[in-house]
């Protein structure tokens, strides 16, 4: 028998929605996207609603953290600095160069009447809800909201 045929066919693609505007969430969203792609993945991140701070000029300086973290702003930076992490801002730097797709969500654009204008990547597709089922129904994709 195959290993499709098992069911255990290899995934090598990364699907990751990011819907969540806060630092706490974005970091294990790049982290889990720069290390797929370092492994040989085709990684693909959506960003949606909250996620869509991070590339909305005039926004991306409000990042905070979730209450659920504990920590504050200030307290997780320090901690991200001593760790050695980069900021969130070279994490997407990192991810773009590795190959990263990075892909802002049309409905939520037209919701908050954001335009390709307005996005802090110039080269970040927009791509509605039927492109991310097509990337989410791939067998061979690993697809996570975050």
């Amino acid at each position: 028998m195959t290993e499709q045929q098992l069911g255990t066919a290899q995934k090598n693609k990364l699907v990751l929605v990011v819907s969540k505007g806060t630092l706490d969430a974005l970091y294990p969203a790049f982290i889990l996207a720069t290390t797929g792609v370092a492994q040989g993945m085709e990684v693909y991140m959506y960003f949606t609603f909250g996620g869509m701070k991070l590339l909305t000029k005039g926004q991306t300086d409000q990042l905070d953290v979730s209450k659920d973290l504990g920590l504050s702003k200030e307290e997780l930076q320090s901690l991200i600095s001593r760790g050695g992490m980069p900021t969130i801002h070279q994490m997407l730097d990192m991810a773009i160069q590795a190959g990263v797709h990075i892909n802002a969500c049309s409905p939520t654009m037209k919701l908050f009447g954001t335009t390709k204008e307005n996005l802090t990547v110039s080269s970040a597709d927009v791509v509605g809800a039927s492109t991310f089922l097509q990337w989410a129904s791939d067998p061979a994709a690993v697809t996570l909201f975050i």
